[in-house]
């Protein structure tokens, strides 16, 4: 197995997923348990009109809801999701997108081209970049 050069590293834009799923910031737990499972996600990007300001993920629902006991018919995602929209830019290498997620402890980053979010890109897409770099 050669080492790659920068040039022909694998960037995120290869294994994001520019489909973006959405949920609005009003939706109750309930909804957004509903919408992961019918959509075929981990995460959510939340919307209050037409801006992004979140992102719910069934990792939180499970740990900042289901836990903790919140009313999943009257608790909303705002109440849940992060705020904090961890970015990284479309044309990085994969790499860089598996070392962000370690070092803040999450499982998806927001991908943006020229600071427009286009895509998401989850921990499940980088086993998928692993599994084709190993399998060569």
């Amino acid at each position: 197995m050669g080492e790659r050069t920068q040039a022909t590293e694998p960037r995120v834009r290869d294994y994001m997923r520019r489909d973006l799923k959405t949920i609005p910031a009003d939706a109750t737990l309930h909804e957004v348990g509903q919408a992961l499972a019918r959509e075929g996600v981990s995460a959510l990007l939340v919307t209050e009109g037409d801006r992004y300001v979140g992102i719910v993920s069934d990792k939180r629902l499970a740990r900042e809801g289901i836990a903790k006991g919140l009313n999943p018919e009257t608790t909303t995602v705002r109440s849940i999701m992060r705020s904090q929209l961890l970015t990284i830019e479309s044309d990085r290498p994969v790499r860089e997108a598996q070392a962000m997620m370690k070092e803040k402890g999450v499982r998806h980053l927001v991908v943006t081209e020229q600071g427009k979010i286009v895509g998401i890109v989850s921990i499940s897409d980088l086993i998928r970049y692993y599994t084709d770099f190993f399998h060569q």
